[in-house]
Parts: C-alpha cells; sequence; structure tokens
C-alpha cells in the first residue's frame, strides 16, 4: 500500500478515505496551539451587541467550547454562527451542541461573500481567531460596512518534536507524496528540512486549500495539486489525478 503523509492530527476520517483508495495516511502533526484570552472569550459571548460569530478554525471552536456553557449562552441559539467546511460544522455541533452555516463555502473569501450577502450593514461579528490569522475575511466584511470583533483566542506555535518526527519519517518511510494542511505548517516544516539532507523535499506537494498552496509556492516548491474542497474525499482524489497522469508510487 502506498504511504502518504498528512501533516495534520491524526483523523479517522482521511485514514478511512485513504485506505479505502489504497493509500496508508501517516499523520505527522507539525502545530502546537497554546490558548489564551478565554475569560475575555467568555465576556464578551455574554454581551448581547453581535449579530453572530465567525469560527474559522477547528482551534477556535475549541477554544470556545473551554469556556462554553449551553444554560449561560442561550442567546447564542438564535445567533448566527458561521464556520468554513463540513468537519468544523460537526464539531461545531458536537462541542457547542449548535447548528452552523457556511460549510460548503471552504475557504475565508466565499465565506466573507456569503456573510455578506446574508447580513446588512452595520452588522457585527465576533471573531476568535489565532494569532497568524488572515485579514482576507476581516477586510472584505469591513469594505461591507460589517464590523468583525477579533480576538485572538490561541497562538499557534511549531511541535517541539517536529524535526525528530521528520527525520524519523525521512528514515523510516517511503512515502509518495506529502499533504500540507496550513500555511504555518509549511514553513514550520521546511524550516526543519533545511537542517538535514533529507529525500522528503523532492516528494509531489498537496495542498488543502489556495492559501496553503501560495505557501508552497513562496517557498520555491512546485505544488502537485489543491484540494477542491477541504475534505478527505477532495483530497484523494487530487492525489489520485497527479499520479494517474505521472509515474506511478514506488
Amino acid at each position: 500500500m502506498k504511504k502518504v503523509v498528512l501533516f495534520k492530527s491524526v483523523s479517522e476520517d482521511y485514514k478511512k478515505v485513504f485506505s479505502d483508495n489504497n493509500y496508508e495516511a501517516i499523520f505527522v502533526e507539525p502545530l502546537q496551539f497554546e490558548f489564551m484570552n478565554l475569560q475575555e472569550l467568555g465576556e464578551k459571548l455574554l454581551s448581547n451587541d453581535y449579530n453572530g460569530i465567525i469560527l474559522t478554525s477547528p482551534r477556535a471552536i475549541e477554544a470556545l467550547s473551554k469556556c462554553w456553557s449551553p444554560s449561560k449562552f442561550v442567546i447564542w441559539n438564535t445567533k448566527k454562527i458561521y464556520t468554513v467546511g463540513e468537519a468544523s460544522n460537526q464539531k461545531v455541533k458536537l462541542l457547542l451542541g449548535l447548528e452552523a452555516l457556511g460549510s460548503q463555502t471552504g475557504n475565508a473569501e466565499t465565506l466573507a461573500t456569503l456573510i455578506a450577502s446574508e447580513n446588512s450593514a452595520k452588522s457585527n461579528f465576533l471573531f476568535p481567531c489565532g494569532n497568524l490569522r488572515s485579514e482576507i475575511l476581516p477586510n472584505i466584511l469591513q469594505s461591507k460596512d460589517i464590523t468583525v470583533d477579533a480576538l485572538t483566542v490561541y497562538e499557534t506555535k511549531e511541535n517541539e518534536n517536529l524535526r525528530t518526527n521528520l527525520m524519523e519519517l525521512n528514515n523510516t518511510v517511503n512515502p509518495c507524496c506529502m499533504v500540507f494542511f496550513s500555511p504555518s505548517g509549511c514553513e514550520y516544516i521546511y524550516r526543519q528540512l533545511q537542517t538535514f539532507n533529507n529525500n522528503l523535499s523532492i516528494l509531489p506537494h498537496f495542498a488543502i486549500g489556495n492559501s496553503t498552496a501560495h505557501k508552497i509556492e513562496n517557498l520555491g516548491v512546485e505544488i502537485a495539486g489543491v484540494a477542491a474542497k477541504p475534505k478527505p474525499e477532495s483530497m484523494i482524489e487530487s492525489v489520485q489525478q497527479y499520479f494517474e497522469t505521472t509515474e506511478s508510487c514506488s
């Protein structure tokens, strides 16, 4: 069975989809996270100043869940919750017990367009986010006169075991390609790959979305494919299409 490196935390969905298509998924987490400003987040959730909340990452949802109480925040049952991707939508249901909108948008730009189309000017949204957030969504909404109250609720850092994990991957696994899931992950991985001789850098590189793909290209590496949607079925389709037109994995 061909091996594919997925630079993300272990996911049963990805493991199953890749296995069903005769690929073994090898997971390497390049990131670690530190939550912050949770008390301030809880105070903002009690405020009735917002028309809704925007959650563009799994970690933002996890931060929210750490101070979440359904009985305490009942006002959110009637407000709009927006997120990107089906996985995040399911996480909102599981951790918060809420229904989210925008799961089919796939990226921040498309989500911002949806939010702008469904809400009037002067609307106000709470935006819990990470320290490395993109400004694409806030800029689009602010251009439509929609207020975005951004609060940093987690910090993204390099996984302290990343170099060791990459060296082990290089020495013991013979993968046919690598899949990247975040711009920050790309940066940390390549910073470490430059510190030792490896065969990983020459493998085909795939990305979960355009922002990650652009980051890979900015690092001077050619991109082999980009998933049409941020879901495992789209990712495996991109990988298969590439290898159908090039030599097979050994």
